[in-house]
């Protein structure tokens, strides 16, 4: 017999309902995939052939290797709207330098250090400048992938060729008909899962997203934090470009076009907060196969290039008032 006025504790929610709450925008992500590849599979029935489905997988690299590195800043409240640029300048000054060598196999690996050393540079100099002048990451970002375009069309305004066979074999390598490359993909998102949940830093990340003065309060070193994740996502963007590189074989003055701002719609998409603070790669990565289907879906059916561009401001306007600012709570 309960006596009056004891209070009755709830019990407690089952443990599934506890797992899809906390896990919603993955769920729904994913779910989006299903509902996707279900109907793709039913207007475009070259969409369902093995072929096409690792097609999928090779095209989504490019734009999954700038999202993670997208992840990783969007995690700290910030934004890089470099990354695109830093991929072109890296693919540029890489094609330059083998045109330079006699397309040397050679240089192969020489020329790879140098572009992740270029992206990295890239990325220290965006997440010194966010430290010391605390400008909007935004503001300082967009104005550094100003001044790249500007160095990118000083470089060339015209495909540079000379690219040596051998380095062409990073995009066509296989084991079976999977392509290695999707396989190493496939490796690093799970490296970087295992960062972002596990290593103190990628914790750190999370930390600084949610509140910079608790994260001081925690003895983390907020600004060395935003310096990792800023050159950590340049050099996330200098490893697309090279492997633009190998894709195309040349080093084109136009590439990686539209990259970042696709980026920040597959983490908007995967449940990342755009605050910061909140999300997860998993989801992250739902939100580039998904965007990676809807491409190849489009391009199956001949959808106008315009309305796939309108169909993807629509998605992240969408996806960025799914969140609610912290400072309107």
């Amino acid at each position: 017999m309960t006596t009056i006025g004891t209070p009755v504790t709830a019990p407690p929610p089952p443990r599934w309902a506890t797992l899809i709450r906390n896990n919603a925008s993955i769920l729904l992500i994913y779910g989006l995939i299903l509902l996707v590849a279900g109907t793709a599979a039913i207007m475009a029935p070259n969409f369902r052939t093995p072929t096409n489905l690792v097609n999928i997988l090779r095209q989504s690299i490019i734009l999954g290797l700038i999202a993670i590195g997208q992840s990783m800043v969007i995690m700290t409240g910030g934004i890089d709207m470099s990354m695109a640029m830093v991929a072109r300048i890296v693919a540029l000054t890489v094609a330059t330098l083998f045109l330079a060598g006699g397309s040397d196999p050679a240089l192969i690996v020489p020329l790879v250090v140098v572009g992740l050393i270029v992206g990295a540079a890239f990325g220290l100099l965006n997440g010194l400048l966010i430290t010391r002048t605390h400008a909007s990451p935004f503001i300082i970002t967009f104005g550094i992938a100003s001044i790249l375009r500007g160095v990118n069309l000083a470089i060339s305004t015209t495909p540079i060729r000379g690219i040596p066979e051998e380095y062409l074999l990073v995009y066509d390598a296989k084991i079976g008909i999977v392509p290695i490359n999707v396989l190493v993909m496939g490796l690093l998102w799970y490296l970087v899962w295992l960062f972002s949940t596990r290593a103190r830093t990628g914790r750190a990340l999370f930390a600084v997203g949610g509140s910079e003065r608790v994260a001081r309060l925690s003895a983390i070193n907020v600004d060395r934090t935003l310096v990792i994740a800023y050159v950590f996502s340049a050099v996330c963007a200098a490893i697309a470009g090279l492997f633009i590189l190998s894709r195309t074989g040349v080093g084109d003055p136009g590439t990686a076009e539209g990259m970042d701002f696709q980026s920040v719609v597959a983490v908007a998409l995967g449940g990342i907060s755009m605050y910061g603070g909140k999300g997860s790669l998993i989801g992250t990565l739902g939100g580039v196969l998904l965007i990676a289907m809807l491409s190849n879906v489009f391009n199956l059916l001949q959808v106008d290039i315009y309305y796939q561009q309108l169909l993807l401001g629509l998605v992240v306007l969408i996806a960025v008032a799914a969140y609610k600012s912290p400072r309107s709570a």
